[in-house]
């Protein structure tokens, strides 16, 4: 017994956590901007915090770019426990 799913499940895994990761940095941006926290260390933080969010999703991007997609993502083969369980 084979249980596969292909490799673009994954993708979309982390275009859902992607979607998540934007709404708490959109609620964490109106909370500074309509507190009016607005300081050096705020904007310090936010600011490192958006950079390395861009310098992430580049590097995915020219990571993913060369990927098939199409691969079968194995995630159990019964051939594996023929090692442990004799026949």
């Amino acid at each position: 017994m084979l249980i596969a799913i292909p490799l673009y499940v994954t993708l979309f895994i982390y275009l859902v956590l992607l979607a998540v990761f934007v709404a708490f940095a959109v609620v964490n941006f109106y909370h500074i901007i309509t507190s009016g926290t607005f300081t050096l260390a705020s904007f310090s933080v936010t600011f490192i915090t958006f950079a390395l969010t861009v310098l992430t999703l580049y590097y995915t991007f020219y990571l993913a770019k060369d990927v098939d997609w199409q691969v079968s993502l194995i995630l159990f083969n019964s051939d594996w426990l023929s090692e442990f369980i004799p026949s």
